[in-house]
């Protein structure tokens, strides 16, 4: 390299170095004297598009926004259980799983949320949301796959639908009378 003016070869080359570091890196913290705010370098140009078309991330929620996202999860949660129809096979076992997977989503919604806004205590709420729709889910899954004692059928047949709520309120009875009989003795 030729030498420019006073300045000594080892000092100009690490000029050369800086320089080219800066236009590789423009927004590099270290370079940047005294802390100065970006300043484009070059023209603006009226109509130019971004390079990017990325938009800004967002910043946290606010802290009732993040309860109001996991107290919908907990809330299905809590009324899943309460299903007012027959969940044995057909249709209305394929509705009932929609709803636990949405139990599992919403969980997983509020979990995200609240790990964004930092909100320690909703995301153990919302993680707990999770594992309870999937609890849900299994609860009817299983069976239903050969993994429990007893097998249940996906589809229904010969008016199975009606047949577990009955028979289920005829055990319902039949354990009433025999610890009443078990009482009377």
């Amino acid at each position: 390299m030729a030498r420019l003016g006073k300045v000594p070869a080892s000092n100009q080359e690490a000029a050369v170095v800086d320089s080219l570091i800066k236009k590789l890196r423009p927004f590099d913290t270290k370079l940047r004297p005294f802390n100065r705010p970006f300043v484009s370098e070059h023209a603006s140009t009226v109509g130019a598009r971004p390079l990017s078309r990325m938009r800004p991330i967002g910043g946290p929620m606010r802290p009732g926004a993040v309860w109001a996202c996991v107290a919908l999860g907990v809330l299905l949660g809590i009324a899943l259980p309460q299903w007012p129809y027959a969940r044995a096979c057909g249709w209305w076992l394929l509705l009932y799983l929609t709803a636990a997977g949405t139990v599992v989503v919403a969980g997983a919604w509020g979990a995200r949320v609240s790990w964004r806004s930092r909100i320690g205590l909703a995301h153990v709420v919302a993680v707990g949301t999770m594992i309870w729709g999937l609890a849900l889910t299994a609860h009817e899954v299983l069976p239903r796959v050969g993994y429990a004692k007893t097998r249940l059928a996906w589809r229904c047949h010969d008016g199975q639908a009606a047949a577990p709520s009955l028979t289920s309120l005829l055990a319902l009875t039949r354990r009433l009378d025999a610890g009443t009989a078990d009482l009377v003795r």
